[in-house]
């Protein structure tokens, strides 16, 4: 994602600048992830183009994140829709202050995990559709080891090779900031599938703000002739900034160099895609303004 991704849509609200009045604080936490949860609820994710083959959402947040923006904050929560195990989508439903008083903005970002073309219902009151174009491609990773026999063993192997990954993410403006892993896999699965034994999704953040900027998804999964298992992977975008990603030291894929990989922005950031629409982020809806953590607890409630 990004730490300058909505700067032209997000100005201070204060309340009483002038004479020391309280500044509007935002939302509690626990609100926020009920709206999040609810915009993810709201959308339909199929394998199949008759709709007969549904991805299941998993309601609890695999993370969350805050972002700092100009003087407003973006909070995030990263969610998954899986099928028989595997985890086919990665969405954050993120939000913060308008510039209007009183409302919110609502953002969806989303990039398919899914190696075949997914079709999603977006809900009708989104500014925009997700319509992903193709799935993606998971390469087999030179010079990893064979696939332990054990899960436990399989893991620590997978952790291993997510650290041989490194990137760098670089604004419109030049500035660039070095990612760095973080510890722990987002998710780690053992899909019921002949196809793939094992696998984990990672995330790489800036020093910005702890919103995701590349996946890394790395698995074990039959090679073309089908007689072993052997680790694939693959380094995915989830920024609008410009993104080098290196593996073993060698260069994997650039946007600078390839515009296959580019996000290309419209709108003044009201939509980021991929031409592939792999990968999309967008505006999608404003709000009513939550209740901010200064307001008083409503005496009606039970």
């Amino acid at each position: 994602m990004i730490f300058v991704r909505f700067n032209v849509l997000v100005i201070a609200i204060a309340y009483g600048a002038f004479g020391g009045t309280l500044a509007q604080a935002d939302p509690p936490i626990a609100e926020l992830l009920k709206l999040h949860t609810h915009e993810a609820e709201a959308y339909r994710i199929f394998r199949d183009r008759g709709r007969t083959l549904p991805l299941e959402l998993e309601t609890k947040p695999i993370f969350s994140w805050t972002n700092l923006v100009g003087e407003h904050t973006q909070y995030g929560h990263l969610y998954a829709w899986s099928y028989a195990g595997r985890p086919e989508v990665i969405g954050t439903m993120f939000s913060t202050r308008a510039s209007s008083p009183r409302q919110r903005i609502l953002i969806h970002e989303f990039h398919t995990l899914a190696t075949r073309q997914l079709f999603p219902e977006t809900p009708e009151n989104s500014a925009f559709q997700w319509t992903p174009e193709r799935g993606i491609t998971l390469a087999a990773l030179g010079d990893a080891p064979s696939v332990a026999e054990s899960s436990s063993q399989r893991r620590q192997q997978m952790r291993k090779l997510a650290r041989s990954f490194a990137a760098e993410s670089r604004t419109r403006d030049g500035q660039t900031w070095g990612l760095r892993l973080l510890p722990r896999p987002l998710l780690e699965f053992e899909p019921s599938s002949e196809e793939v034994l094992e696998g984990a999704l990672f995330a790489m953040v800036s020093s910005a703000g702890t919103d995701p900027e590349v996946l890394l998804m790395i698995e074990a999964r039959h090679p073309p002739d089908g007689k072993t298992w052997a680790w694939h992977g693959a380094a995915l975008r989830f920024s609008d900034k410009e993104l080098t990603v290196k593996y073993n030291d060698q260069a994997l894929w650039s946007s600078r160099d390839d515009d296959e990989r580019r996000a290309r922005i419209n709108g003044d950031y009201t939509l980021i895609e991929t031409g592939d629409k792999t990968y999309m982020c967008y505006r999608a809806r404003i709000v009513d303004e939550l209740p901010d953590a200064n307001s008083p607890p409503d005496s009606t409630s039970k």
